[in-house]
C-alpha cells in the first residue's frame, strides 16, 4: 500500500546488486521522500491500466473476473515493453516498485517472464491512513479503506506465489536482521546474484532510517482491518507459496468513501478540463477584436 516504506525498501534492496530503475526514468521525488524508486513509465503504464478499468490509484476500480485479459487493458499492457527497457536497460534482476502492484499483479504475472517473487511489505493501518491525510488531505476513513482494498487485492493475488512478508514497524527497529533474512531467501528464490556479503548488507541496513516513521499506527481500527493486520502477521517471512486466505466482507462504508473519492476526482477533472477550455477564450476574443479592428497596422487602433 501506499506510504507503506516501499521506498526505504526498494533502497535498501538496491545495495543487494537488485536493479533500480535508470535516474532519468525515477519518478519525481518530494521533501518527505526524495527518492521514491519508481519508474515514471512504467507507473504511467500502471495508471493507465487503472483508468482502462475505470478507478485510479486513490479510487481503485472493482476489478471484475478476468480483467486483466480484457482487450483495454491488455492494449495498455501492450506498450510496457518499451517502458521497461528504458526503465531497466541492462541484464539481471530487477526490482519493480510500485503500490500499484497490490491491485495490477494478476496482470503482470501473466505478462512478464518467470521468475516472479514479491516481497510484501506491510505498516500498521492507521499510520498509512494518517501519512495519507498529511501528504494528500484524505480523510484518516478513506485511508483505511484504501489500505484494506490493497492488502485484500494484494493477497488474494499472491496465493501460491513465493513471496516475503515484512512488517514497515520492524523493518525500522532491526534494518539489519529484517535485510538479511529477505536476502538470505531473495538468494535462495532467484537464479541471479544476489550480493548478500556483510559488507552489502551493512549499506543495505545503513540506507534505512527511523526517522523516516512519521506518523503513529496505534489506535482503533474496524474488525476486518483488525482482521487482516492479525493475517499479515502471522504471514510474517519468507513462503514458497503464499497460502490462500478468506477475508470477511469489507464493510459498505468503505467502498461508500471510495466512490465518493471517484465522483469527486471525476468532477476535478472535468473541472481542470473546463478551465484549460476557458483560457483558450481570451486568446480567441483577442484575435476576434483584432481582426474587427483591422489589426494593429498603420491608422489603427492599438490592440489590447
Amino acid at each position: 500500500m501506499h506510504r507503506s516504506g516501499t521506498s526505504a525498501l526498494t533502497g535498501a534492496l538496491s545495495h543487494l546488486g537488485l536493479m533500480v530503475p535508470t535516474p532519468d526514468d525515477l519518478v519525481a521525488g518530494r521533501y518527505d521522500n526524495p527518492v521514491h524508486y519508481e519508474s515514471q513509465g512504467l507507473t504511467d503504464i500502471d495508471d493507465a491500466v487503472l483508468y482502462a478499468l475505470g478507478g485510479t490509484w486513490s479510487a481503485p476500480p472493482v476489478m471484475e473476473p478476468g480483467w486483466e485479459r480484457s482487450p483495454a487493458v491488455l492494449d495498455v499492457a501492450g506498450r510496457a515493453g518499451i517502458a521497461a527497457r528504458r526503465a531497466f536497460p541492462g541484464d539481471g534482476p530487477v526490482l519493480w516498485k510500485d503500490p500499484r502492484h497490490c491491485l495490477l499483479l494478476p496482470l503482470w504475472r501473466s505478462v512478464l517472464p518467470a521468475p516472479v517473487v514479491t516481497v510484501l511489505l506491510w505498516r500498521a493501518p492507521l499510520a498509512v491512513a494518517r501519512s495519507l491525510r498529511s501528504r494528500q488531505g484524505f480523510p484518516v476513513s478513506l485511508g483505511l479503506a484504501l489500505w484494506e482494498r490493497y492488502t485484500r487485492d494484494a493477497l488474494a493475488a499472491l496465493a501460491g506465489h513465493a513471496v516475503y512478508v515484512m512488517r514497515y514497524e520492524e523493518l525500522l527497529a532491526d534494518p539489519t536482521a529484517s535485510i538479511t533474512s529477505a536476502a538470505r531467501w531473495l538468494e535462495a528464490t532467484v537464479p541471479a546474484a544476489i550480493d548478500t556479503d556483510a559488507a552489502a548488507i551493512a549499506r543495505a541496513s545503513s540506507s534505512v532510517s527511523g526517522p523516516l516513521a512519521r506518523h503513529e499506527g496505534a489506535g482503533d481500527v474496524p474488525d476486518v482491518v483488525r482482521e487482516a493486520v492479525g493475517t499479515l502477521t502471522e504471514l510474517s517471512g519468507a513462503h514458497d507459496h503464499v497460502p490462500e486466505t478468506t477475508p470477511a466482507p469489507a464493510p459498505a462504508w468503505m467502498a461508500d468513501v471510495i466512490a465518493q473519492r471517484h465522483d469527486y476526482e471525476e468532477l476535478y477533472a472535468r473541472y481542470m478540463r473546463y478551465v484549460k477550455w476557458k483560457r483558450r477564450i481570451p486568446f480567441i476574443a483577442v484575435l476576434g477584436d483584432r481582426a474587427r479592428r483591422g489589426g494593429n497596422g498603420p491608422g489603427a487602433p492599438p490592440g489590447r
